[in-house]
């Protein structure tokens, strides 16, 4: 290894990206097929979750040198991100075949299954990758979290409580790390599996946080134990859970450098652009999206509850959050914006969104005439989404907005949904959606559907009657089947309950719900005066 290489590679063990990819970037200008430094820059890119920029570079490299493990396991992992399944277990399987006593293949693979899903396949990969490392018993399998979480959503999935309950206990009682998502796992379950111990345990995890060097480490970790704190008084002291879960996001808030303003701004991008898209709709294919239900909304609004009603239909498959319109739109509005003038690129990407997309999730859907796509965000794609896809139907879960508040301050979103960590972000937030969803109705649609959250939790069998009407749905909704769906989302547990209406008029926070409806007021004007 070159002086240059390991100076690159320090750097990134350090964190340093952007003076990695300066120095990546001077290498690859005196030699741009250089696979080695291409690799770099692609696994500078994994790192950081840049999955975009690092699909670029990892099938740069595969051209290159296309029987590369690391490539190979790599892009497995990346098409995981991003959803792909297919190709990620086509890169997993030549990843296999170069060296099949790596447990990261079986990893990825499981990954896949469980949301293809084909459960018996999931397990049977993830119990591979544990042994590969050591076994449940083994000190080493605490180094994989990962692991260790997907192990247990699978059990999860399959509906396997006894072991889900039993594997979550063994865990957190023996590990030496700490483990926030199996504690909350277990908690959820049943709080009586929690004992003082566990509580006491955190107490030695909380002052190792304290003394790493690492402030995202340090917060991140500091709030994760916050937050189970706060999750495990929240039914015994509630002016304890609200200290604790103000604590968990003051750190949380700290660690975020992008300005809850530049959302707004790229909102409005957004709307500006779409407006172009009428210019243009004899080019759209006029015969996609049959049989393709969107569920569109804030997060924590009932997206998870509407898709689990959905999903007791016959000749229906749930196929969770797509990130796929966001992933695909949001570097075509950025390229839009910064080549101006030139607008080839931007549409020629754009009539190629829905068959991409059918492509991508053709390996759940399994031939389903229905498939459901419940990521809430995509309400911000409606106009890129409905002119591809003209025959997709729309479901906007519209929630009360203090109750929605609530519900998104409490989960544990700390990259993906940035504004939750405060009541300004998401009054700002709750404003940016309802003026889209406002704009996008002002054309006459007959292809969204509004359902209010308080008639799906107090009148749940007429709201899905309306649903079923909607969507030309067969059969009718069964309540007993909704049970058994499973939902790789923050409402994993709760969604499989019974409905319930303690969601509604909640009364928590109150010390901020008069700012937060003041602060939703003014961004609301804000969009009426534009």
């Amino acid at each position: 290894m070159n002086q240059v290489m390991s100076k690159i590679i320090n750097l990134m063990r350090d964190k340093k990206f952007q003076q990695a990819e300066f120095y990546i970037n001077q290498e690859l200008e005196k030699d741009p097929q250089s696979f080695d430094y291409n690799k770099l820059h692609a696994m500078n890119y994994v790192i950081q979750e840049k999955f975009n920029s690092a699909m670029f570079y990892l099938t740069k490299c595969n051209e290159i040198k296309s029987n590369d493990y690391d490539i190979n396991i790599n892009l497995s992992k990346v098409f995981n991100k991003v959803q792909d399944y297919r190709s990620s277990l086509k890169h997993s399987k030549i990843a296999m075949n170069i060296n099949p006593d790596r447990s990261e293949v079986y990893h990825n693979i499981a990954h896949s299954y469980l949301h293809i899903p084909d459960l018996k396949k999931a397990e049977s990969n993830i119990l591979k990758s544990i042994e590969l490392n050591g076994g449940l018993k083994s000190k080493k399998i605490y180094s994989f979290v990962e692991t260790l979480n997907l192990y247990t959503d699978i059990l999860f999935a399959k509906g396997d409580n006894k072991s889900y309950k039993e594997v979550c206990e063994y865990l957190l009682n023996n590990s030496t790390i700490h483990l926030g998502d199996i504690f909350r796992k277990l908690l959820r379950i049943d709080k009586s599996f929690i004992t003082q111990n566990h509580l006491k345990t955190m107490e030695t995890y909380f002052e190792s946080f304290k003394k790493n060097p690492n402030l995202v480490e340090r917060n991140l970790g500091k709030s994760s134990i916050y937050l189970c704190l706060a999750e495990y008084f929240q039914k015994t002291d509630k002016q304890m859970s609200e200290k604790y879960y103000l604590k968990s996001k003051k750190l949380i808030s700290d660690l975020q450098r992008e300005p809850l303003y530049q959302r707004q701004e790229f909102v409005k991008k957004v709307i500006n652009y779409s407006e172009e898209i009428d210019e243009f709709s004899a080019k759209f294919p006029s015969n996609l999206g049959e049989g393709l239900i969107f569920i569109i909304g804030m997060p924590r609004s009932g997206t998870t509850l509407t898709e689990s009603i959905i999903a007791t239909s016959e000749n229906c498959i749930a196929g969770g959050e797509k990130v796929f319109f966001d992933l695909n739109c949001r570097p075509m509005i950025k390229q839009h914006e910064a080549k101006k003038t030139d607008k080839k690129y931007f549409y020629e990407a754009l009539f190629k969104l829905g068959t991409r997309y059918l492509e991508t999730i053709d390996i759940q859907r399994q031939g389903k005439k229905f498939y459901v796509d419940k990521m809430p965000g995509n309400f911000l794609w409606y106009k890129f989404i409905s002119a591809n896809l003209p025959f997709a139907k729309f479901i906007n879960i519209h929630r009360d907005p203090w109750d929605n508040a609530i519900s998104l301050f409490k989960q544990n979103y700390v990259n993906n949904i940035f504004y939750s960590s405060s009541f300004f972000g998401i009054a700002l937030e709750y404003a940016n959606y309802e003026y889209v969803m406002g704009k996008w109705k002002k054309h006459k649609n007959n292809n969204i559907l509004d359902i209010d959250y308080l008639d799906l939790v107090t009148n749940t069998e007429s709201t899905a009657k309306k649903i079923w009407e909607f969507c030309n749905l067969p059969g009718k909704y069964e309540k007993i089947k909704r049970t058994k769906y499973f939902a790789q989302t923050a409402s994993k547990e709760q969604v499989r309950q019974d409905i319930y209406t303690s969601s509604l008029k909640k009364e928590e926070f109150l010390d901020f719900k008069e700012d937060f409806f003041k602060n939703l007021e003014e961004q609301r004007n804000y969009w009426l005066n534009l």
